[in-house]
């Protein structure tokens, strides 16, 4: 059999597509109800700022008494089952957690604030992401843990076009942690220490194992 020229291959995806079943007309619930919690979460709630563009779905979980802690920026996408969360809220100035602008925060991703946490522009979360700058607290053996609050902790900076895998993790329990701009995360992988630019890290704890080089334009193993 020959191999179908551009203008047959063409014409055979016109025809697939044209017999793609139809939306569940039930999306459009979703749709709608997405686009009511977006506004209704922008004109009601305290945020130290909230963009343009921004959605917010209906079921993710962002409490009214932290959101003055909150910055979002234009275009955001955080999708279903997202929790965002401030567990303490300090007396220190500026917001708790800024998501930058552009940026996809993945289905069932958490994000745990006390200190700083500076998620960039153009970050792309996949599901299942979690971001934290503090643990919980068990230094005490005679207390249960969940009664010790939690740790001093550090701050967490995702920089710039960076994409965090399927379940992976950026931990800071103490100092700071920076992943640098256009940065891949893998899945499962935990991040609990600052990484350069153009990095791919992987394992737990993370590692990196390719960098970009500018000269060849190509990403190289380490």
């Amino acid at each position: 059999m020959r191999p179908q020229t551009r203008k047959e291959l063409d014409s055979t995806l016109s025809v697939r597509k044209t017999h793609l079943p139809a939306d569940d007309p039930l999306m459009w619930v979703t749709r709608a109800l997405t686009k009511a919690n977006s506004i209704w979460l922008k004109w009601t709630y305290p945020f130290e700022g909230c963009g343009t563009g921004v959605s917010i779905h209906y079921s993710c979980d962002i409490q009214r008494s932290y959101a003055h802690r909150i910055r979002i920026g234009d275009s955001v996408l955080i999708d279903r089952d997202v929790w965002v969360n401030v567990p303490v809220v300090s007396d220190r100035s500026g917001p708790s957690l800024i998501i930058g602008a552009g940026s996809n925060i993945g289905r069932r991703s958490v994000i745990s604030a006390i200190n700083h946490i500076c998620i960039r522009e153009n970050v792309l979360f996949a599901p299942a992401v979690f971001v934290t700058d503090h643990n919980h607290q068990y230094l005490d053996t005679n207390t249960p843990i969940m009664t010790q609050g939690v740790t001093a902790g550090g701050t967490v900076i995702i920089e710039e076009n960076s994409w965090l895998g399927y379940g992976s993790m950026v931990l800071a329990g103490s100092g700071e942690v920076v992943l640098g701009r256009n940065s891949v995360v893998g899945a499962y992988s935990v991040v609990t220490k600052s990484c350069p630019p153009f990095s791919v890290l992987v394992g737990n704890p993370a590692r990196i194992v390719k960098q970009f080089d500018p000269e060849s334009s190509q990403w190289v193993k380490c």
